[in-house]
């Protein structure tokens, strides 16, 4: 997780270090260092900045791919999938509950994050705070679609015991 020290870490799309605005954060590096996003990789990133950035859509897809690779690695179960966004849980036994659920979205380098347990009042609504403009629109479109297939608990317990027990591919 990228580390933020008001005053000292800055948006490096604008430079700003004032973080009283809406922001996210991306963890790790999702490009190698001769790679010119690379230093925008473990950063905080303000939302509006992100909004009219000209290389959102590569950086969030390049952090989306590897949050799917993790998946398919073990690292959490990767519920469902739309070319848009990803839903994932993690870590439990398979006989235990989870610990979060969350929604990773291909164009916007955020996730959104609940406790398990949460999950009903998150995905209703929760989910919206501290989103702002365009993220905020992505993460509505995203949310609806996610809550056809995920709206409560029941929903999820089946996707991951679905996803849990299926046979492996020859």
């Amino acid at each position: 997780m990228a580390i933020i020290m008001e005053g000292l870490t800055s948006c490096p799309i604008c430079g700003s270090t004032d973080l009283s605005k809406p922001y996210t954060a991306t963890s790790g590096g999702a490009f190698p260092e001769r790679d010119e996003l690379w230093r925008y990789c473990d950063a905080p990133l303000h939302l509006e900045c992100l909004a009219h950035w000209p290389h959102r859509e590569r950086f969030s897809r390049g952090y989306f791919d590897l949050w799917r690779d993790e998946s398919i690695r073990g690292h959490g179960v990767l519920l469902a999938e739309a070319p848009r966004w990803l839903l994932r849980c993690g870590p439990a036994k398979p006989e235990a509950e989870p610990y979060y659920v969350e929604v990773r979205i291909a164009d916007w380098p955020m996730r959104l994050y609940s406790r398990w347990a949460q999950w009903p009042d998150y995905s209703a609504q929760q989910y919206r705070q501290g989103l702002i403009g365009e993220a905020l629109e992505a993460a509505d479109e995203v949310m609806s679609e996610v809550r056809k297939i995920a709206p409560d608990l029941e929903s999820l317990r089946a996707l991951r015991q679905r996803m849990l027990f299926k046979p492996a591919s020859p």
